[in-house]
């Protein structure tokens, strides 16, 4: 094999990895491409919502993993730095246990303490400037519940990597605070207005501060779902005016099966609002092909490197309706054809072995999902799926075997690639 193909397999590779783009960091924005067009952008909704509000709002993005909502984050915390607001964005994979149920009291602490933690920025209060959360609950968390004890480490470290990695801390934690939910949110709220007095302080009276919470989407549950969706809807529909935080615009990311309830959810919060982040739409209600969708999805593929040596112009049109519009099956399809680029693949067979590769992470369908996929892709809807069977929508829609669509409303439909195995009349 030839050097110069191996060094445009290599780049082409790495620049398809599997990564949110940091759009503060030159090289990551180099990759973006817009797949939303200026009116129907959601970025600039959730900064507009931010600039006409007052003092505070809560928006909620049901978002899907894999569909660049990460990314996204990131672009409008570079809008928002950019129109003179302070940001914090927190990332709960690096806080929270995401394969348990999330209580509303280690939330409100690894929410306090990780924006604790960020303050430390110098573009906020600079390290050693933010008073420690950890030593303002110490007195709730009471005798059981030391922080020496939790880690070897010391300090907002110990707690931190406790609540992650260790449900006998949880539930000592949880016993430690109940019955004084109350007390802890008050903790919680004044412990914020100091934060925010000593960042007016530092840089100007009216400096408005904004908090992004990330990745809570990610939660999964063992075996079943039920538990950790319980907990969910707690949370915020439970626990909602809890969440707030004063002087404060907060968004926040959830599950994208709250996106069925959303109007409900908004109603939750003061001054609040929901999106729902859908899978870029390749096909129209219809079954006609979005080739305004195709083809940004294609340039986002360019931007990584030359698809052109690997597929053609057909090809690639084939493989984007083939994703489905989800952004981490086409980058996986194409990394396959990376792998294929150069082997002795006839032309006409590579398409059907890319389409062949992916598919393969949807198997097994059991009788049950077969039933409840194909009402699904039928209607295009959710009409037609019996009640009981809510949990597994809520699992079809978390794993992408069923995509979520927005034209005027949301319409949803069973991937591309088992949608034809759903409909077969052998199924």
């Amino acid at each position: 094999m030839s050097n110069d193909r191996r060094r445009f397999q290599r780049e082409f590779f790495r620049a398809l990895a599997d990564r949110p783009l940091d759009l503060m960091n030159p090289d990551h924005a180099a990759l973006y491409e817009p797949l939303h067009e200026l009116d129907d952008d959601p970025v600039v909704r959730l900064h507009d919502t931010i600039d006409f509000s007052a003092e505070e709002s809560v928006q909620i993005v049901a978002g899907f993993r894999g569909t660049g909502k990460t990314t996204e984050f990131s672009r409008l915390e570079k809008m928002l730095w950019e129109s003179d607001y302070f940001v914090v964005r927190v990332d709960l994979d690096e806080y929270l246990d995401l394969h348990s149920p999330v209580h509303i009291t280690e939330f409100l602490l690894v929410l306090s303490g990780a924006i604790n933690e960020r303050m430390s920025d110098e573009k906020l209060l600079g390290k050693g400037n933010a008073p420690s959360f950890w030593e303002r609950v110490t007195g709730l968390l009471g005798s059981e519940v030391r922080l020496s004890d939790l880690e070897t480490s010391v300090g907002p470290f110990g707690m931190r990597l406790g609540l992650k990695v260790e449900s006998s801390v949880r539930e000592r934690v949880r016993g430690a605070l109940q019955g004084q939910l109350p007390r802890l949110v008050h903790e919680v709220r004044t412990h914020h207005e100091t934060l925010l007095k000593a960042l007016r302080e530092r840089w100007q009276d009216d400096a408005r501060l904004v908090v992004i919470v990330d990745s809570l989407e990610h939660i999964r549950g063992q075996g079943s779902q039920t538990e950790v969706f319980r907990a969910i809807q707690d949370l915020f529909f439970g626990h909602a005016r809890d969440l707030q935080l004063p002087g404060t615009h907060m968004v926040l990311s959830v599950p994208a099966s709250l996106a069925l309830q959303a109007d409900n959810l908004a109603a939750q919060f003061s001054n609040g609002a929901v999106q729902a982040w859908s899978s870029c739409r390749v096909r129209h209600r219809d079954g006609t092909p979005d080739t305004d969708t195709i083809e940004r999805l294609t340039h986002l593929v360019e931007r990584r490197g030359d698809w052109r040596k690997l597929l053609s112009p057909d090809q690639m049109q084939e493989l984007v309706l083939a994703s489905g519009g989800y952004l981490r099956d086409l980058l996986n399809m194409m990394v396959e054809a990376i792998h294929l680029y150069g082997q002795n693949v006839p032309e006409a067979e590579r398409l059907e072995r890319l389409v062949a590769t992916q598919s393969r992470a949807y198997s097994p369908l059991y009788a049950d999902h077969i039933r409840v996929l194909k009402a699904v892709a039928e209607h295009r809807s959710l009409r037609a799926v019996e009640l009981e069977d809510q949990e597994l929508v809520v699992r079809f829609l978390d794993s992408h075997l069923v995509l979520c669509y927005l034209d005027d409303d949301f319409w949803y439909d069973v991937h591309p690639l088992v949608r034809d195995r759903v409909l077969s009349p052998d199924a």
